[in-house]
């Protein structure tokens, strides 16, 4: 019989308005059994197992509310990191290429992945070109994702990918092949098939060091690919999945709204470790030319789009629907009216990916706060993008805050920004406001360290429709870190150096730090 363990001599944030702070935390079966003073917790518990933190810190499990996790760790395990720094300039970026090809003999794709914004860090201050990856892999196909949207091909590419024979890009893409840089093209380009064997092994090895032992222990999933399913369907049968993982299968790439309805599957289809989340779909893309300027690249027309929305949402599918632009937000509102008029459902918890890193619209939020509409905002865009976004598109935490919005932290990761792997990373950026040149953008919006912390705990869960997580309460799942630092007494700036000591998931220790 399970008698359960108490975790005593600490101090446990429990974002539990009914009881905040405690000093222990008692677990069996997996489940949160009780939180409250370490001496009321043992007498309760008497054949329970009892551990002394000796004063540290105790959270619930970070959740990463919006992930492409798949994408993440193979890219960063298979591809060739380009990012900058560590590379100094186009020269290094390309050696590199020319290394990979060198020692990856053959005429398959080479696929790179830098960062966002890669001109800004590099010393030639300018972007990669076609005629740059040419001089470094003149005879097979390239392509050099910075960030998910936005891409460079070589010639041998761009001829692969139909583009020279006048193949058009997909409806809202852009390509000028004069210098092989697109965006929006990744639905269309050849991916690498890894194998179910290697996206297993990446999920689970990458998986473990990159999130894991950060605190993540939900991981709400973009899917990427069928190999990426069938990998953690065999992790599951195995236990080795590095944290639960809610999946969000990608409209129209994967399935439409309607195929996914018509098997009957609705959100929360699964257990606590693997489950059917609902659809992402995107209403526009990059939101942004070749030249960073503001473009509207709508992806439906609104009777589609209405009909992709009614179909997802009479299903009890929930939607996250990307947009990032006051067009595609108007779009994604009007068919959110338009199925909740006619099949009225009340805790949704649709959602909009990106509305939270828009500028503040009244009229709009009040439209989102009327709807029931959860707006979702990444503040670790404040930093991974430099300098190249206008003050005014960053997220207005404070704002959407203040107007009683749960805003769920994410890290948004595809392999283009690793250290948005580390929730304390995300954490710092809502709370400084700060890129990775040192400017501080709308410090207005600034938000304190409770609601940061919050964000990637409670309201990330709450917006995932996981409501068993998030909170460490009588009833919740055994999901949460030990810190090696209290994250209120240390200074601003060495939040993202926090250690995880401990990661618990279903009450059993996952991760120590050595």
């Amino acid at each position: 019989m399970d008698q359960g363990c108490i975790l005593v001599n600490a101090e446990v944030h429990t974002m539990d308005p009914a009881r905040p702070v405690v000093s222990a935390v008692a677990m069996t079966g997996g489940r949160i059994s009780g939180t409250g003073e370490s001496d009321e917790l043992k007498a309760a518990s008497p054949g329970a197992r009892v551990i002394d933190l000796g004063g540290r810190v105790v959270i619930p499990g970070f959740v990463d509310a919006h992930c492409h996790f798949e994408l993440t760790t193979t890219h960063l395990s298979y591809a060739v990191p380009l990012h900058a720094p560590p590379h100094a300039g186009l020269r290094e970026i390309c050696q590199t290429l020319r290394d990979r090809a060198a020692s990856a003999p053959g005429s398959g794709w080479i696929v790179g992945r830098a960062n966002f914004g890669l001109h800004q860090f590099v010393a030639e201050q300018r972007p990669i070109t076609r005629q740059d990856l040419d001089e470094a892999v003149p005879n097979r196909p390239v392509v050099v994702y910075s960030g998910m949207h936005v891409t460079t091909l070589n010639t041998a590419g761009l001829r692969a990918a139909g583009f020279l024979d006048g193949t058009p890009p997909p409806a809202g893409a852009l390509i000028d092949l004069d210098s092989g840089r697109g965006t929006e093209l990744w639905s269309c380009l050849p991916q690498p098939d890894f194998g179910v064997g290697a996206v297993a092994e990446a999920i689970a090895g990458l998986g473990r060091t990159m999130f894991t032992a950060r605190g993540v222990t939900t991981i709400n999933e973009v899917v990427h690919s069928a190999e990426g399913v069938r990998a953690y369907q065999r992790l599951h049968r195995a236990a080795g999945l590095p944290a639960r993982i809610d999946l969000r299968f990608h409209s129209p790439r994967q399935l439409t709204s309607a195929d996914l309805a018509a098997t009957g599957l609705e959100t929360g289809f699964g257990d606590a470790w693997l489950r059917v989340g609902g659809i992402k779909l995107f209403v526009d893309g990059a939101g942004h030319n070749l030249a960073h300027e503001t473009l509207v690249d709508l992806k439906w027309r609104q009777e589609d789009l209405d009909r992709e929305v009614g179909a997802a949402h009479r299903a009890g599918l929930q939607l996250m629907m990307h947009v990032q632009s006051a067009q595609a937000v108007d779009m994604a509102l009007l068919a959110l009216e338009r199925s909740l008029s006619s099949h009225p459902r009340a805790d949704h918890r649709h959602r909009l990916e990106h509305a939270g890193d828009l500028p503040a619209d009244e009229v709009r939020l009040d439209r989102m706060a009327a709807l029931g509409v959860v707006p979702v905002a990444t503040p670790q865009f404040i930093y991974s993008y430099g300098d190249a976004q206008p003050e005014a598109s960053q997220p207005p935490l404070r704002t959407l805050h203040d107007r009683g919005f749960v805003v769920p932290g994410n890290s948004d990761s595809t392999g283009s920004q690793p250290e948005a792997a580390n929730p304390f990373h995300g954490i710092w950026c809502a709370m400084t406001r700060r890129t990775r040149l040192g400017k501080e953008l709308v410090p207005r919006e600034r938000i304190g360290l409770d609601a940061a912390l919050r964000m990637f705990t409670a309201d990330a869960a709450w917006a995932c429709h996981l409501d068993d997580r998030g909170v460490l309460a009588p009833g919740k799942l055994a999901d949460l870190v030990v810190l090696g630092a209290n994250p209120w007494q240390v200074k601003v700036d060495d939040l993202p150096a926090i250690s995880v000591d401990q990661v618990w998931i279903d009450g059993q220790l996952k991760h120590e730090r050595a």
